[in-house]
């Protein structure tokens, strides 16, 4: 099987796709001299799972790994009221039962299963729902946003035990969109051609990738 993880701190996957493993880059200056300057477009930030390097030979080790991974909360609490006297809260719960818990510590000995488990881990992309999906004119400068201390991303994913620097960051490129110049597609119709250009590409690539993939840590849409 060919896996999306290669270990390589920058992947390009196409032209103006990027998937930044931030777990491997020092710094919040190194990781933006790794995005390109003027790229407008959408981004991703990704869970990333950092298992302890002593799990592959420690079974110990590699179930307290995977346990404390599994109890991190995996979408932001959400509350709002109930007229006239109410107020209903909503928040991630995982648990693993006990039998699941001790069937994890007996497999957990074979070094086949750590290694199979870490491996799906390592290419989490392929399974999990993305913790946000942005927009920018500018990516870089917004993503330089999200990295500050103050950042309110950085602190609802802090607020779910979540490290904003050890994500992966997945960047496509839309300036090429951007740039297109529908005069000249004489199929395009101009009776609604303003409203609909007020609309950049970006920001409805964000909302449909969205509504489709249901980012856990998004208070908004749009």
């Amino acid at each position: 099987m060919s896996w999306l993880y290669r270990h390589n701190i920058v992947e390009q996957l196409g032209e103006n796709a990027f998937l930044y493993d931030l777990s491997k880059i020092r710094g919040v200056s190194a990781i933006l001299n790794r995005i390109p300057d003027n790229m407008s477009g959408v981004y991703a930030w990704y869970r990333g799972f950092n298992i302890d390097s002593a799990a592959d030979d420690n079974p110990e080790v590699f179930v307290s790994n995977i346990l404390q991974e599994l109890y991190k909360p995996h979408c932001v609490t959400r509350e709002t009221r109930l007229p006239p006297s109410y107020k209903l809260i909503i928040q991630p719960e995982t648990i693993l039962s006990p039998r699941k818990k001790e069937a994890l510590k007996h497999h957990s000995s074979n070094p086949q299963f750590r290694k199979l488990l870490i491996t799906l881990l390592d290419n989490c992309l392929l399974f999990q729902q993305p913790l946000y999906i942005g927009k920018a004119i500018n990516i870089k400068t917004r993503i330089s946003n999200h990295l500050s201390i103050d950042s309110k991303l950085r602190e609802r994913l802090e607020d779910a035990e979540h490290n904003l620097e050890q994500c992966r960051l997945l960047v496509l490129g839309c300036s090429s969109i951007t740039n297109y110049d529908t005069s000249k597609n004489t199929e395009i119709e101009d009776v609604n051609e303003n409203e609909s250009s007020q609309l950049e590409p970006e920001a409805l690539i964000e909302d449909i990738l969205s509504r489709l993939f249901l980012p856990s840590f998004t208070i908004n849409y749009g």
